[in-house]
């Protein structure tokens, strides 16, 4: 009788302690959503202070190198911006034309898509009617016409009722960016500054020289290998005939940069292109084959040597990432959401804000990954 009232007592303190930890765990996904709903209805203003930043952690060495030849920042800022601006007009220049006779041939290549589709609705009829008599299949081509029709149209609607709402984000970005390089530098001199002991200075100068040497690496590196993906795309493009070959290859180099999803959504395109260009199937999946072909040499050879251990990711993690930033901001959320992780990397590693669960985010070339860690490995696996 005596120890009933203890028994209560523990009782009661094993359901205090699952309440709190189910209250602690609501909080948790309480503020998760919080923060994707703030993310999502604040994108007008999160884009391109984002895009900003990472443009001029990439071309800050630009800025510092000119400063070395007595060129005051904000000219140095001026000089590096045009440059962008300059190489990224003149390529426009070079492909709007191509695009847009694309973009007026889309209809007939609806119209031969439905065609081919059509034929073959024909030839499986009879063996659609032996299964199940009366089925009607005679508008099979006219309903695959109309809603490839209706798929390219809304397409091409949305293109067109977002440029507008593009060109002011492309006009921040250009300004925030220019503060960023002019004024950047100074703003986390005084962010240092404001800390209260040597230790957290000494960490926060750290975590941003980390940071930013190494988005500054991979931007560069991931640039260069995709500029040579487009390169060689476009001369396997035009070794094969296809027309606009250049096209083809600044669509490869853009593309890419959102892995996975990014290729595969350029070989459907150059599957419809394909189509357009020739009449044998053969030739037609030779197309998106070669780009393949090249785009599998690049992610799986080129791209690991270049960037190595320091960089690879989980795939499955990184289109998981990508499709939620591409389901918040759109299409430069799915550009910008790898950069986005390697910064989110880099802070979990150096701040330890995620201990050992850091390593969740590790790709599969590691040979000893699932070995456990010796003494003193930990500080090793943290630099890595």
């Amino acid at each position: 009788m005596s120890t009933t009232p203890k028994s209560n007592l523990a009782v009661a303190a094993a359901s205090d302690h699952l309440i709190s930890r189910g209250a602690l765990l609501a909080l948790k996904l309480l503020a998760i959503l919080a923060v994707l709903y703030t993310l999502y209805f604040s994108q007008t203003l999160l884009v391109p202070v984002c895009v900003a930043a990472f443009i001029a952690l990439f071309s800050s060495p630009l800025v510092r190198a000119l400063g070395v030849i007595y060129i005051p920042k904000p000219a140095a800022a001026l000089m590096v911006i045009g440059a962008l601006l300059g190489g990224i007009s003149y390529l426009f220049g070079l492909l709007v034309e191509p695009a847009t006779r694309w973009l007026k041939v889309i209809p007939t290549l609806s119209d031969k898509l439905a065609n081919e589709m059509g034929e073959m609705s024909k030839s499986f009829t009879a063996i659609k009617e032996s299964v199940m008599s009366g089925s009607a299949t005679g508008d099979s081509g006219d309903s695959i016409e109309k809603a490839m029709d209706s798929t390219l149209h809304s397409a091409v609607s949305v293109l067109a009722e977002t440029t507008a709402l593009f060109a002011i984000q492309v006009g921040a970005v250009v300004v925030i960016t220019y503060f960023f390089l002019v004024f950047g530098e100074e703003l986390m001199r005084h962010v240092v500054k404001a800390r209260s002991t040597f230790s957290a200075k000494k960490s926060t100068v750290v975590v941003f020289q980390a940071i930013q040497n190494d988005i500054s690496r991979y931007v560069l590196v991931i640039s260069l290998i995709n500029v040579g993906l487009g390169l060689a795309t476009a001369g396997a493009m035009k070794l094969l005939g296809v027309e606009d070959a250049l096209l083809w290859g600044a669509l490869a180099t853009l593309l890419n940069f959102a892995p996975y999803v990014g290729p595969m959504l350029l070989a459907v395109i150059l599957t419809g292109v394909g189509f357009m260009e020739f009449s044998s199937w053969e030739a037609v999946v030779m197309v998106p084959g070669a780009f393949l072909i090249l785009n599998f040499i690049e992610c799986q050879f080129i791209t690991p040597t270049l960037l190595g251990q320091r960089f690879n990711m989980n795939p499955l993690l990184v289109v998981l990432w990508m499709f939620v930033w591409g389901w918040l901001w759109g299409a430069v959320g799915m550009l910008i959401a790898i950069p986005l992780l390697v910064c989110g990397r880099i802070l979990a590693t150096h701040l330890d804000l995620m201990g050992r669960w850091v390593g969740v985010l590790d790709g599969g070339y590691e040979t000893d990954a699932d070995e456990p860690p010796a003494s003193g490995a930990a500080s090793s696996n943290t630099q890595r």
